[in-house]
């Protein structure tokens, strides 16, 4: 009697573990098909830049519009590695690595009162 329930919760076991592979296995072919897609979308777009095949209006929209990200993507990738102030890292005042004589620091101020 108690064999049939070992045999039963391995057969559960097992089927369980089958298809979380399965699961897992089908997640990585569909991350290899997105690759795939994403090569093969590179080579054509590497393609209609030489001018060297013709290809229905829609694609050309499409490949329209990557170019138009391309493109905005490095008008603002340069804004991305400066500070809020719109400085280049390195100078950012709210860190403190500046002096300015006119605007004393408000915890020196809070620490000499505590005194």
């Amino acid at each position: 009697m108690a064999s049939s329930g070992l045999d039963t919760l391995r057969e559960v076991v097992v089927r369980s573990s089958q298809a979380g592979k399965l699961r897992v296995d089908l997640a990585l072919l569909a991350r290899e098909k997105q690759q795939l897609l994403a090569s093969l979308g590179a080579q054509v777009a590497a393609l209609l830049d030489e001018s060297a095949i013709e290809v229905p209006e829609e694609i050309r929209q499409i490949y329209d519009r990557v170019r138009d990200v391309e493109a905005r993507i490095k008008a603002d990738s340069s804004r991305a590695h400066d500070n809020a102030f719109g400085a280049p890292r390195g100078y950012e005042p709210e860190a403190g690595n500046f002096e300015d004589e006119h605007d004393p620091d408000e915890h020196a101020e809070m620490g000499d009162k505590t005194k």
